[in-house]
């Protein structure tokens, strides 16, 4: 089955929370405890919009086997 791989660049990253707000799956969960955002197991559809929308090109989504 195919699927996606989320992956962060925690160096570029600055916990903005854009790539929450712009996923339209709901697939990427921030919380004020969390440093980095987080990918929820299962929901990245690879639409790319947070790769899009990220200005700090934090985010690279793989398709994963």
């Amino acid at each position: 089955m195919m699927g996606w791989e989320w992956i962060l660049q925690k160096d570029n990253c600055t916990g903005c929370s854009i790539c929450c707000d712009v996923c339209p799956e709901d697939a990427i969960a921030l919380t004020l405890e969390m440093a980095y955002p987080a990918p929820k197991a299962g929901e990245c559809t690879g639409c790319l919009t947070c790769v899009d929308e990220c200005p700090f090109d934090a985010i690279e989504v793989n398709e994963s086997i």
